[in-house]
């Protein structure tokens, strides 16, 4: 080998350890950079949990307001690695018929449009046995609305909106009730590569549904009316007065009388254990009548009473009985007018609270 060789493989060596230095050195610049820009480790986000369990919604971790129960159903935590983040679109507001007050309302989003068939029956095993109302919405793009959806729906949508009834007649939805709806809708989510939006705080839903319960409990009032005879009143006879009154025999085994939209005022009951039913109407013999006037659901329960007394009236005397309240005293003028003075101060407080009597959130509150 003669020295032209040698000094060229020592100049071709000094080029290669010279672009490892310069490689070097561009990585230890790039790297000082980035610790700069990036201070500090990146948070996992799927490892911060609320304390459901569940990942904490983007408003909790950006330091916004939470939702109220579902008052805006708010922009829940962005895709994971195993599901794609929906595509950006305007909130919509709640349904007509839902309450923040009385719904706890969570959407689900995806990038390419969910089958309402096979999501409903998804949701259904989901929620087979959950023992409050489940109300299912699904967003029309092409009308900007929410639309009911059940069984017999049919067609595809980017975002469904889930409203679980936290509080009814029986009380106020259990902490394990409201946590499995919860998981159950991160799970549907997951199983249609979806995101789960406005995930609820649970001690801020579960303590506004107990405060509403409350409020319920304080303000469900039925004001009953007794007719009772010494002698016997006849199915029959007591059938016909009812007809002709237009109250109507129904399958709950009383007569109704309904308002022009089908709404109950009030109710006819058989005062003994005997349902009234129209097979055994011709055989039925009575000494005690009741009507009741359901305060809460009915709108304006004054002239209500009213035309509940003049009925009851009528009915005492056509049949040769009495008026009497639940202890069995004789009506007078002071107790009625007492019952006036309640049923005033009554409808006063609901619609204080935001909560009319015989409207719609009232009957679903009050629903029977």
């Amino acid at each position: 080998m003669d020295t032209l060789q040698i000094a060229l493989i020592v100049a071709g060596i000094a080029v290669v350890a010279t672009i490892v230095i310069f490689n070097k050195w561009q990585e230890g610049r790039h790297r000082r950079h980035a610790d700069r820009a990036f201070p500090g480790p990146l948070p996992d986000t799927l490892l911060e949990y609320t304390e459901g369990g569940l990942p904490a919604a983007q408003g909790e971790a950006d330091g916004e307001d939470e939702s109220d129960g579902g008052s805006s159903v708010a922009e829940g935590q962005k895709g994971s690695a195993s599901t794609p983040s929906a595509k950006p679109r305007s909130q919509p507001p709640l349904p007509d018929r839902l309450d923040p007050r009385l719904d706890c309302c969570i959407r689900i989003e995806a990038v390419e449009p969910i089958d309402v068939p096979r999501l409903w029956t998804a949701q259904a095993e989901m929620f087979d046995d959950l023992p409050r109302t489940l109300r299912w919405y699904a967003f029309d793009d092409r009308d900007n609305r929410w639309r009911r959806i059940n069984a017999n729906t049919t067609g595809a949508h980017h975002c469904f909106l889930a409203a679980l009834q936290l509080v009814d007649r029986e009380g106020v939805i259990s902490e394990n009730d409201f946590l499995r709806y919860v998981h159950g809708m991160q799970k549907l989510a997951d199983q249609f590569r979806a995101v789960p939006a406005g995930i609820p705080s649970r001690i801020e839903v579960l303590g506004n549904a107990r405060a509403l319960d409350r409020f319920c409990a304080e303000v469900d009032v039925q004001i009953a009316v007794n007719i009772v005879s010494e002698k016997t009143m006849s199915g029959a006879r007591i059938f016909s007065l009812a007809e002709a009154e237009g109250l109507r025999l129904e399958g709950d085994g009383a007569f109704h009388a309904r308002a022009s939209d089908k709404r109950t005022l009030y109710v006819l009951n058989n005062g003994e254990h005997a349902l009234f039913e129209r097979t055994t109407l011709a055989a039925l013999q009575t000494r005690h009548l009741s009507l009741v006037l359901d305060l809460p659901r009915v709108i304006d329960a004054a002239s209500e009473f009213e035309d509940m007394m003049r009925f009851a009236s009528h009915l005492a005397k056509t049949l040769g009985a009495t008026i009497v309240d639940d202890n069995l005293q004789p009506f007078g003028a002071e107790s009625l007018e007492a019952i006036r003075n309640r049923v005033r101060s009554y409808q006063m407080r609901m619609n204080e609270e935001g909560i009319p009597p015989g409207g719609s959130l009232a009957r679903r509150l009050f629903g029977t």
